[in-house]
């Protein structure tokens, strides 16, 4: 990697993500992707979106096409507090930040709250960008272990007891492994939270993507206590191309939070936040949901069909009730990273397990995608991946 003397010193935390340099690649060939965190553009509402934009720029085009608050588009910040009071928050519109992608959130978080050298309790394997982040703050890991039900509530309670600032979590099918933290243990996590003090860094991205099972009140619905701060994003329920996500979290954090914002960006574009604001308003945002599930239940269910067919006995990989992931350990001695260049010789791409850890263990796990792909290259991508993990038990 390339660098330089005059390169700030946390520069040399600072890496590629994996998953971008696939993109890239993916864009230059023709593959069946697994890798990607794409959703499906057959799923867009682009109509829809259009019309949003016609009248918007019609009517208010002034304004869209201007500077904004910092805070974002008030309208749109009171339509999502009154959506997450029905997800159990008790927030109103001043505890509502708009940004770039709930990734923007995630990223002033951590430059709110961390110094050089502060830990991070974080779930291991966790989600990729988010360890980007941390390492551009010059953070140290606290790593906790995970099994079916999500994080191991004991794990946390240790970390946290020792000298934690900030707790990241993903409780809703989790990116990577697809694991969904139960209701016990959301429970017994928010009590963890509120004893130690510790702030909840909490990602919620894949809420609106549930196929299974009831949806679970988020963590920070449970805290009566500590500080906690609640992302999301419009991009899994309507298009990622907006860039639209927000953080919510207590006034006096919203109001430093939004003084980092403006530092970074001014404000997330005017124009996409009034378009968004349009469509939740005049176009059924649950229905848009329902269909979403809908697909996306079933190109999942056409993936652990085709795993469960093909795959050998020694190889695992989780369930998930909902989001865009699951999660794969191979055996041992396959390695995920020699694994993926002879399956993109074969046409095939996935995401190596490494990245997806602190330590960069894992080297024998793998994140499949199963939204992007249409149905039938989900059968032969699985086909082909086996036979390569076939030849290597």
């Amino acid at each position: 990697m390339e660098s330089s003397p005059q390169f700030a010193a946390r520069m040399k935390r600072v890496t590629p993500s994996d998953i971008m340099e696939l993109l890239k690649t993916a864009g230059a060939g023709s593959y069946i992707s697994f890798a990607s965190g794409l959703p499906d553009p057959a799923l867009f509402p682009v109509d829809e979106l259009r019309l949003a934009s016609d009248h918007v720029l019609s009517t208010d085009g002034g304004a869209a096409l201007q500077y904004g608050p910092a805070e974002g588009y008030p309208p749109l910040r009171e339509w999502i507090a009154k959506r997450l009071n029905n997800r159990g928050l008790r927030v109103k519109e001043k505890n509502i930040l708009i940004t770039n992608g709930s990734q923007q959130a995630l990223d002033l978080a951590a430059r709110v709250y961390l110094n050089d050298g502060d830990a991070v309790c974080i779930e291991n394997p966790t989600y990729l960008a988010a360890l980007q982040i941390f390492d551009s703050c010059a953070a140290e890991y606290r790593t906790v272990s995970q099994d079916d039900d999500g994080m191991i509530v004991d794990d946390v309670e240790r970390s946290l007891s020792t000298d934690c600032k900030l707790l990241f979590a993903l409780p809703n099918f989790q990116n990577p492994t697809g694991r969904t933290l139960s209701a016990e243990r959301r429970k017994q996590l928010a009590a963890i939270l509120d004893r130690s003090g510790t702030v909840l860094l909490e990602d919620d991205a894949y809420h609106d993507l549930c196929y299974d099972g009831p949806t679970l009140p988020p963590i920070s619905s449970l805290t009566t206590i500590a500080d906690t701060l609640y992302s999301s994003t419009f991009s899994k329920s309507i298009a990622p191309g907006l860039r639209v996500g927000y953080l919510c979290g207590p006034e006096h954090v919203i109001s430093r939070l939004t003084q980092l914002k403006q530092i970074a960006d001014l404000h997330t574009g005017s124009l996409t936040q009034r378009i968004v604001h349009w469509y939740v308003t005049e176009y059924d945002l649950d229905a848009q949901i329902e269909k979403l599930r809908a697909v996306y239940r079933s190109k999942r269910d056409v993936m652990l069909s085709a795993l469960a067919r093909s795959m050998p006995e020694s190889v695992r990989w989780t369930r998930p009730a909902g989001g865009m992931f699951l999660w794969m350990t191979l055996p041992e001695s396959i390695d995920g990273r020699a694994l993926l260049g002879d399956a993109m010789s074969q046409g095939v791409m996935f995401v190596p397990g490494s990245g997806f850890h602190q330590n960069q263990q894992g080297s024998n796990t793998i994140r499949l995608n199963f939204v992007s792909a249409p149905a039938d290259q989900i059968v032969s991508g699985i086909s082909i991946l086996a036979k390569l993990i076939k030849s290597r038990c």
